[in-house]
């Protein structure tokens, strides 16, 4: 998933912005190796540091590992590790779409718990550019679920099905048709009335699974829905898209949830015979 931000119009503006960024990612590494007191994660904070003087990603690289640190926490390193960079393939999409289009975004940067984003600095001009920018993320994340499932196969490894099972599932997650999620920006192309689907979807999984995090979402959602209305012929303009475009991304959007369902499913019931294998 990726949020909007305006561009930065300021050089001067934008410099102090980056420096503080950097001392704010710095004392989190450091009030973090303090807390926790691990040798191994000083060596993990003084990489994470050159990496910072070094690329333009060291942002997305900081946050990457401070993520990775506390997930380690709950979860153990090997978890940490796979998830994390699931999450960096799916927003390594987003981030090569929007650049082919010519789009000016920012690296990922992960907040932990929460998942990851990209800035938009520019904005897309049309909903058939937010539409491709939007499903490019998903696309690497059916990708590295594959790969998980081929690294499965060669290696009868089941911590490599248990990664598939849980990328083909936050991509299809995160395909849900409304709001800011990718579905809803993907199917936006398509017919925006599809929402309505997507809105029904939504407020049965906050019932059904308690996924009090998708109120955000529809709150959102619904607030872009009153937004549009009320910029009629501004909104027009933006949702206009040829018709060929609408029945590629249609077709594109039902092959790819098409194609992570039955990657979740061979992975869940990879999981499942192994589960049971221990039991008996």
């Amino acid at each position: 998933m990726h949020n909007d931000e305006d561009k930065l119009k300021d050089d001067y503006q934008l410099k102090p912005k980056k420096k503080s960024s950097k001392t704010i990612f710095s004392i989190l590494i450091t009030a973090l190796l303090g807390l926790l007191n691990f040798s191994k994660l000083a060596v993990i904070g003084k990489l994470l540091f050159t990496l910072l003087k070094a690329s333009k990603f060291a942002g997305t690289f900081i946050s990457m590992g401070l993520t990775v640190v506390l997930y380690a926490q709950f979860y153990g390193w090997l978890f940490a590790l796979g998830f994390v960079a699931v999450i960096f393939v799916h927003e390594m999409g987003h981030y090569l779409t929007s650049k082919q289009l010519g789009l000016d975004v920012s690296a990922p940067t992960f907040i932990p718990f929460l998942g990851a984003f990209i800035k938009m600095k520019t904005m897309p001009k049309s909903v058939r550019e937010e539409a491709i920018t939007a499903i490019g993320g998903p696309l690497a994340g059916a990708f590295i679920t594959l790969v998980c499932i081929v690294l499965y196969i060669l290696t009868n490894n089941h911590y490599w099905a248990g990664l598939a099972y849980l990328s083909a599932f936050l991509n299809l997650f995160n395909l849900l048709p409304f709001g800011s999620l990718d579905g809803g920006r993907i199917s936006k192309a398509i017919s925006p009335f599809i929402w309505v689907i997507g809105l029904v979807m939504a407020l049965f999984l906050i019932w059904k699974l308690h996924a009090y995090i998708l109120l955000i979402i529809v709150f959102f959602g619904i607030y872009e829905v009153f937004t549009m209305f009320q910029k009629k012929s501004e909104t027009a303009q933006y949702l206009f898209v040829e018709p060929s475009f609408r029945l590629k991304i249609g077709f594109s959007y039902l092959l790819l949830i098409s194609a992570l369902a039955v990657l979740m499913i061979y992975s869940l019931d990879i999981s499942k015979s192994f589960t049971d294998s221990l039991y008996r």
